[in-house]
């Protein structure tokens, strides 16, 4: 395991820590210091998803393991805070349904061709996608640590989760149809059983 791999661990552990603190954010009255801390740990887990794709490429130690779970640690720390932000009042429940239908359904077509021993590297597409994710479940945990209730912050807040759940849905349409074939292939393969 390289360096770059083991900072994808380190967020997927980082993502369990963050469950818990949205959990606790999720039942008032909340210490402030959880918000803030919150705020802080997704900071520091989205760092290391820039981070640990930088080292990989410039150290020259890119990994399939690193191609396949970069993008799953990717969704779950995403889903994990969307879910909380739900939790707590400051995201719709269409937006996160998107969400993690959007993810599921990726993931699922990684895991086809992971079945035909290709493995699907992340493309601009979906680092756009996982940027406007990432910036927008900032901006809801920044929010959550000043003043849910802050009418600009919301209304702010509310403009990031239109543009980003058309990122999202647009992302999931170019991968369908990026992989159309593949799966297309697989059908017919399961319906042969």
């Amino acid at each position: 395991m390289t360096i770059p791999d083991w900072l994808t661990l380190g967020r997927v552990a980082t993502t369990f820590v963050l469950l818990t603190l949205l959990q606790a954010c999720a039942h008032p009255p909340v210490p402030l210091w959880t918000a803030w801390l919150a705020l802080g740990l997704f900071a520091a887990a989205a760092l290391t998803d820039w981070l640990d794709g930088h080292l990989a490429r410039k150290w020259k130690i890119e990994s399939d393991f690193g191609r396949l779970f970069d993008p799953l640690a990717d969704k779950l720390l995403v889903v994990v805070t969307f879910v909380g932000l739900l939790g707590v009042g400051l995201l719709p429940v269409w937006f996160v349904s998107l969400v993690v239908a959007r993810e599921f359904l990726i993931t699922g077509i990684r895991l086809v061709a992971g079945q035909k021993g290709v493995v699907l590297a992340a493309e601009k597409v979906g680092k756009h996608k996982t940027a406007t994710q990432m910036l927008t479940a900032l901006l809801g945990l920044l929010l959550l640590a000043l003043d849910p209730s802050h009418a600009n912050g919301r209304v702010l807040l509310d403009i990031a989760v239109w543009v980003t759940a058309a990122i999202t849905a647009g992302s999931g349409l170019w991968y369908l149809r990026a992989n159309y074939p593949l799966l297309i292939q697989q059908a017919v393969r399961w319906k042969k059983r």
